[in-house]
């Protein structure tokens, strides 16, 4: 009985795949993509501000680092070491979070000391 359902529904499949590409081939070349005439325009000359980067934080911490909520910590105004420090420990793994360590994970010494230049120059409300 498994036998005859299998044919047919291998069958229906032949038949499907006829009706839809009778005309073309089943099995086709792939197509020769020709090479870029011109160069891909070069990327950035400067890496991103740390007023860039620290939107990032935005989803979270808010605008400009300005939320206050009891789950997440505002970032406006932090001292520099603070900020430099908390982000080199979540990447590290050296301070539990669930979330912070993948964002952390993600920026170089130089992008979270710029970042934390630029929260320590933003007015807490």
């Amino acid at each position: 009985m498994r036998l005859h359902h299998l044919t047919l529904t291998l069958v229906g499949l032949v038949f499907a795949i006829g009706l839809l590409g009778a005309n073309a081939p089943v099995f086709a070349a792939p197509a020769v993509v020709p090479a870029a005439a011109t160069p891909l325009p070069p990327g950035p000359k400067t890496p991103p501000s740390g007023a860039a980067m620290a939107q990032t934080c935005a989803g979270c911490h808010g605008t400009d680092g300005r939320l206050h909520a009891a789950a997440f910590m505002p970032l406006a105004g932090m001292p520099t070491a603070q900020f430099v420090q908390a982000m080199r420990d979540f990447r590290d793994g050296k301070r539990p979070a669930t979330l912070m360590r993948h964002v952390a994970e993600g920026f170089s010494d130089g992008e979270i000391d710029a970042m934390a230049r630029y929260f320590v120059q933003v007015k807490p409300e």
